[in-house]
């Protein structure tokens, strides 16, 4: 059973008299341990796409459904339960907190918890996972682009999510630092977390599973 998916989903934005369409019909769906990127022309609608599979927004019709639960099924503080549970989010321009370490910028979407102290070991063996054991003291400032990317990779699994969803998660990254980005997503799809990322680079759908092209709100044929 597919771990994420959008039926039929439609997403109409209001502006003054005028109606943008900004995706349109869309059936997506990724499974437990694919690596899926989603490409298209700017304005196409994938950043829209993106936010409705991670549960930041509704659609204006269709569904949308995470670990078999759909989305209008839920309040807004189970909506955001589910999310912070099962969706990471990994994002091009990283967005680590300056004043704190690698690892506690990694800790920081699990703070919500009690285990403080788990929570530190898991940071921990997730940057060592990464590549980063020898920065866990570091801070964004005494780190390579890649480094940061890193980082982020490691946040975004810190609450042991069952997806992955990425913003041009190579989009800073030169392409042998890149390609180290990719390989940590592939450990990870091996353990069953599903991927899906929203790219330009040739290089991440050349190592996608499937490759999604949105154009103009809709999904077109390969």
């Amino acid at each position: 059973m597919s771990i994420i998916s959008a039926t039929n989903a439609t997403k109409v934005y209001q502006s003054g008299d005028k109606e943008l369409r900004a995706l349109d019909g869309v059936d997506v769906s990724v499974d437990p341990g694919e690596f899926a990127a989603v490409v298209g022309p700017s304005g196409s609608g994938k950043s829209t796409l993106l936010n409705l599979l991670g549960l930041l927004d509704e659609p204006s019709d269709g569904s949308v459904t995470v670990d078999g639960v759909a989305l209008s099924s839920l309040s807004k503080r189970e909506r955001t339960d589910l999310r912070r549970e099962t969706v990471g989010f990994i994002f091009q321009s990283f967005y680590l907190v300056p004043t704190l370490t690698a690892r506690e910028n990694v800790a920081i979407p699990g703070l919500v918890r009690s285990d403080r102290e788990r929570l530190i070991e898991r940071a921990d063996d997730l940057l060592t996972r990464v590549g980063l054991g020898d920065r866990l003291d570091h801070y964004p400032n005494e780190l390579s682009g890649g480094q940061k990317q890193r980082v982020a990779v490691a946040r975004s699994m810190i609450n042991d999510p069952d997806i992955l969803l990425a913003d041009e998660p190579t989009g800073n990254l030169d392409q042998n630092t890149g390609a180290q980005v990719l390989d940590v997503f592939d450990e990870f799809t091996d353990e069953g977390v599903a991927i899906l990322t929203v790219t330009h680079d040739e290089q991440v759908t050349d190592f996608a599973d499937r490759t999604i092209r949105l154009v103009d709100g809709m999904i077109q044929d390969a």
